[in-house]
């Protein structure tokens, strides 16, 4: 009788351990599955809103100065704008060349580049000073080649270049290149260091958890075409982690490339602040802004968090 009360509790308690690993199993499963979707997409919070006054209303580019100036650009005139977060106000200007469709700009030290959208580039030297050096340098791009993107990568010393349309390599126009400028001599690497295809967005928004934005996106893959889908807007390099953020007014979304060319996350704005993102930029300690065209609204600086 003993025997058998034994063998029937062990009967039960194996047969319960079976149940609880099956169970605990597939609880894991799936709690991988929901994090892979959940970090998959990014949807950004807004922390703080700048409206931007009337010189501003087609700003296109911004990078930090210090802790709480801002320079930045428009697409219709030579001039830097530097608006001070604190007073919420423009304190100074910079002109440095005449009218033009100047798109991104970036500060290396004691130097400001600003870049046009026919890929040429200014550099500002000493811009704090009343008479600055301005140098033109000349790049392989072109105005097909549409040029919005460039930023400073402090690691390597190098300025990033990113065109809008298409790149410098022959039978690549549904992909979007990222290249690279050595400092000081300017010196343009002409086979891009990074490269964005369709497939690297696309895995991202299937079965994420951003349902909306998914099903705007994945309906926009139909289209087959890249400029569809992502239009390099801006680049910005996170200070600490050195990955690079690659800024997309098309869908509004940021493309988050570790330091290797790995997409690792994509980060979705949402809401009608960012009516036209053209800028993107770092402070120091790695606080993220998202500059926005007027359109109905005036334009803006957004600081987010996306974490």
């Amino acid at each position: 009788m003993n025997r058998l009360f034994t063998f029937l509790l062990m009967a039960i308690l194996l047969s319960w351990a079976c149940v609880r690993s099956k169970s605990k199993n597939k609880d894991t499963k799936q709690d991988i599955f929901a994090g892979k979707s959940n970090s998959a997409v990014k949807e950004a919070r807004i922390l703080q809103l700048y409206e931007m006054p009337a010189e501003l209303k087609e700003i296109s580019g911004i990078a930090f100065i210090d802790s709480i100036t801002i320079a930045a650009v428009e697409d219709e005139n030579g001039i830097i704008y530097f608006y001070n977060l604190k007073d919420k106000k423009i304190t100074g200007t910079k002109t440095f060349a005449n009218d033009g469709d100047y798109e991104d700009l970036t500060v290396v030290g004691n130097d400001i580049y600003v870049v046009k959208s026919n890929g040429k580039l200014y550099q500002i030297k000493d811009f704090r000073k009343f008479n600055s050096e301005i140098t033109e340098v000349k790049t392989p791009f072109n105005d097909e080649n549409n040029i919005e993107g460039l930023t400073y990568d402090r690691a390597s010393n190098r300025l990033l270049i990113a065109p809008k349309d298409k790149g410098l390599v022959a039978g690549k126009k549904e992909l979007k290149d990222v290249y690279e400028i050595s400092l000081p001599q300017h010196q343009v690497n002409t086979t891009p260091i990074h490269t964005i295809d369709l497939d690297k967005i696309a895995a991202f928004f299937k079965g994420d958890g951003l349902e909306e934005a998914s099903k705007k996106f994945l309906k926009a893959l139909g289209n087959e075409n890249m400029n569809k889908i992502f239009r390099t807007s801006a680049l910005a390099v996170h200070p600490e982690t050195q990955q690079l953020f690659i800024l997309s007014s098309i869908n509004n979304i940021i493309a988050v490339m570790k330091p290797d060319g790995t997409i690792n996350q994509i980060i979705k704005l949402s809401g009608k602040e960012f009516s036209q993102p053209e800028g993107i930029a770092f402070t120091s300690d790695g606080r993220l802004f998202i500059s926005n065209e007027g359109n109905k609204h005036p334009a803006n600086i957004i600081e987010i968090a996306y974490e």
